[in-house]
């Protein structure tokens, strides 16, 4: 599975059902769905099940091994939801092992959309859900107004912290998102956060110093819903210039197999162009028990909250040496692009 940049016109809606991965199409249209899934260390994209409107199917029966799983849809061969990540196709009916060198191996490469099941789902349902221009039974509610003056409190526990811009972009809802303190912050443009907030965020580069005031409205595992008042850009630390140096694609010299690329806080590594795991990283003078002498690297896992340490021995735009802890294993790196 490789990320790419798309975006999509669908809306989704989940929730907990009997019997492994159900797809559900609410949609007025029929549909053909192919799924995209981890099997080990391999990627597995399988497809395609034409679900008529109104109807359901289970791509993936039995309990779920998985917490995140991968989608794409049709309408008449027409894309009717794709995403960021790249798995192999075909016009028939397939089971595809494996996400590299697709149109090699005689595939297509196209995008899916992911969902997040959550940590100890068994079970679960998507429901595929015409845009905005579909017909409606009732009009929506309208959205709460814009108002930057909100106050402290209104829609959660008051929140103000240092931050690092990761990105915006456009699904139902436009939605930016910026990393803190080892989790992952995401803002909707539901009416409740001004016009002027996402503005600023649209204009700035993922990995960009940000300050943020608002109100925190939910709380995941590595995850938080925020609703913003405020964001301006704040002045760069040393720790910020590290991250900064760290943006782009690098390879380890010991085994120039194994790659990563940053983008923003964060770090999606491959092996031999399999990726390997995404992770949400930061750089300070502290990680985990090692505190002062640093500064260090610190990675965490998106999926499974494993955490790593790392001392930043050196970083220039070419070379990069670091110090995996608490083992003291050195790694070398060198700059791909």
């Amino acid at each position: 599975m490789k990320v790419s940049i798309l975006t999509t016109t669908l809306t989704l809606v989940a929730s907990p059902v009997l019997a492994g991965l159900e797809i559900c199409n609410d949609s007025t249209q029929s549909l053909s769905v192919a799924v995209g899934y981890a099997e080990g260390k391999a990627w597995v994209s399988e497809g395609w099940w034409n679900i008529g409107a109104g109807d359901c199917k289970t791509p993936l029966g039995g309990d779920l091994k998985n917490r995140y799983y991968y989608y794409r849809a049709t309408a008449q061969g027409d894309p009717f939801i794709s995403g960021d990540y790249m798995f192999c196709t075909s016009s028939d009916a397939f089971t595809i092992k494996g996400d590299e060198n697709c149109r090699k191996r005689g595939y297509d490469e196209v995008g899916f959309s992911k969902v997040d099941t959550g940590k100890t789902a068994k079970n679960y349902t998507l429901t595929l859900v015409d845009a905005a221009g579909a017909k409606r039974t009732e009009e929506p509610p309208a959205p709460a107004p814009r108002s930057s003056t909100a106050a402290p409190g209104t829609y959660g526990e008051p929140y103000s912290n240092n931050a690092t811009h990761q990105g915006c972009w456009s699904q139902s809802v436009a939605e930016c998102a910026f990393h803190a303190e080892g989790t992952k912050f995401f803002v909707r443009d539901d009416g409740r956060t001004p016009s002027s907030v996402f503005a600023a965020l649209n204009g700035l580069y993922p990995g960009t110093p940000i300050s943020v005031e608002g109100d925190l409205e939910a709380i995941y595992d590595r995850t938080a819903d925020v609703v913003l008042r405020n964001v301006s850009v704040r002045p760069s630390t040393e720790y910020d210039a590290i991250l900064d140096k760290l943006q782009g694609s690098w390879y380890s010299t010991e085994d120039p197999h194994f790659q990563f690329n940053v983008l923003g806080s964060e770090r999606e590594n491959t092996y031999d162009g399999a990726p390997s795991g995404l992770e949400y990283i930061s750089v300070s003078n502290w990680c985990g028990q090692f505190e002062g002498g640093g500064p260090y690297l610190y990675a965490m896992e998106e999926e499974t909250g494993e955490s790593y340490c790392y001392a930043v021995d050196y970083i220039d735009a070419l070379v990069l040496n670091l110090t995996y802890l608490p083992r003291g294993n050195p790694l070398e790196f060198r700059k791909i692009d």
